[in-house]
């Protein structure tokens, strides 16, 4: 058993937090070269994957015209669609600004809480951010012209 998994373990049976090996699948925890701040690095840890999957959201919604890739896919999704898309993206950057906020507080008893609760969100936004995202990489697939994804040369 590795050095983080004891010290999770330990804070698990303290905190009643998730399975180890559930939250490793998830967020990597294995490679964390530290046993110290273990609950903070799992924090930061789900930041960065919040943050990443949330800004190919916002692209999508809010596509950059320099951008080809979000220009191209936005134009694949439904108003519907995208209404659905931006309440997730909400849950996202909700969950991402918690988790700056508990970092800062600086106190493991709420970092616990929120990563338990953190936890069975991500699974649930996970399930839906898939569909979102399989539709993105479908969109590749679809006939279009060079004019519709480049638009006016100039």
């Amino acid at each position: 058993m590795a050095d983080i998994e004891k010290v999770y373990l330990k804070l698990a049976a303290k905190y009643k937090l998730p399975n180890f090996k559930n939250l490793n699948s998830e967020f990597e925890l294995s490679d964390f070269e530290s046993t110290n701040f273990v609950l903070r690095n799992i924090m930061r840890k789900a930041a960065e994957k919040t943050e990443f999957y949330a800004n190919v959201i916002g692209d999508t919604l809010q596509p950059d015209a320099a951008s080809l890739s979000s220009m191209h896919e936005t134009r694949f999704f439904t108003d519907s669609e995208k209404s659905r898309l931006y309440l997730l993206y909400k849950k996202m950057m909700k969950i991402h600004r918690g988790i700056i906020e508990v970092i800062l507080k600086n106190d493991e008893k709420q970092e616990a809480e929120f990563l338990s609760r953190l936890f069975d969100d991500w699974i649930m936004i996970k399930k839906e951010l898939a569909q979102y995202l399989e539709k993105m990489k479908d969109s590749w697939d679809k006939e279009t012209s060079t004019e519709e994804d480049l638009g006016y040369f100039g």
